[in-house]
């Protein structure tokens, strides 16, 4: 009778730990609710640039693990999104955005690293940052990044429709380098409120495996457009009005990636 006490108690103690556990887990942020101010962050930023970069949107990662207690795993999770300017102009091109984001951002430069731009520190919301920083020449990121969060490993990209005329647009192009797309994926952005336009988005297609060399020789850039980087990196980054288009080698060098980003 004992035994059978005792075992009880450790019973009722144990299912006791496990209902504060949940009951605390219950009570960890959840990513979905920073989901607003991540978007909000990078549109402001994006918005701030104005017409002086290409820019292009990737989709809501989870950029790192973290603890939110005992056996609670979380994430840092990011929105990001690329702008393209002119060479030596990074930390001018910083300077504007800083100006022209929201007072509401508090918006900051914070020290820089060695042969970059200072970066800038901005509140996008309650435990959202926002920075935008360097990532190489005529190259900078803009990215909302929550604290700890609950909420999936990594979240699936969305698929354009495919009747989106920036599909049709991304098609053209890789015809013209000689390839076809073996897929497309996209992402965006609401524009901020009092901005026309609905959403900053980005639809972007991967290459089936082709001759990924030489693009800046290669591609064709429309009459007027601006264009922001070339040759160098193997990328050629352009604007025409509202429409950004960035095209580079993937990462393995054995495809051509093309981002076309349209703004608010």
């Amino acid at each position: 009778m004992l035994a059978g006490s005792v075992v009880a108690a450790v019973l009722v103690v144990a299912g006791a730990a496990v209902g504060v556990w949940r009951w605390d887990a219950s009570r960890d942020p959840q990513v979905r609710d920073s989901v607003a101010d991540m978007d909000r962050g990078v549109a402001a930023a994006l918005v701030a640039a104005g017409d002086d970069a290409a820019v292009a949107v990737s989709g809501m990662i989870r950029a790192a693990p973290c603890s939110l207690g005992v056996l609670r795993g979380g994430g840092r999770y990011s929105r990001a999104a690329d702008l393209y300017v002119p060479a030596g102009q990074e930390d001018a091109a910083i300077s504007g955005i800083e100006r022209r984001l929201p007072a509401s951002f508090a918006p900051r430069r914070d020290e820089a690293l060695a042969g970059s731009a200072r970066p800038l520190i901005a509140a996008a919301g309650a435990g959202v940052q926002l920075s935008v920083r360097q990532l190489g020449p005529g190259w900078l990121t803009a990215e909302a990044r929550t604290d700890c969060v609950a909420g999936p490993a990594e979240p699936a990209d969305a698929r354009p429709a495919d009747d989106d005329p920036a599909v049709s647009a991304i098609r053209q192009v890789l015809a013209a380098l000689g390839t076809a797309p073996a897929g497309f994926n996209t992402a965006s952005v609401p524009c901020p409120e009092g901005q026309p336009g609905g959403r900053i988005a980005t639809v972007a297609g991967l290459s089936a495996g082709t001759d990924s060399g030489r693009l800046a020789q290669r591609l064709t850039v429309p009459r007027g457009a601006r264009v922001f980087e070339v040759a160098a990196s193997n990328r050629v980054a352009y604007r025409d009005g509202a429409v950004s288009v960035v095209v580079e080698a993937s990462d393995a060098g054995s495809a051509v990636a093309v981002r076309r980003t349209t703004t608010c």
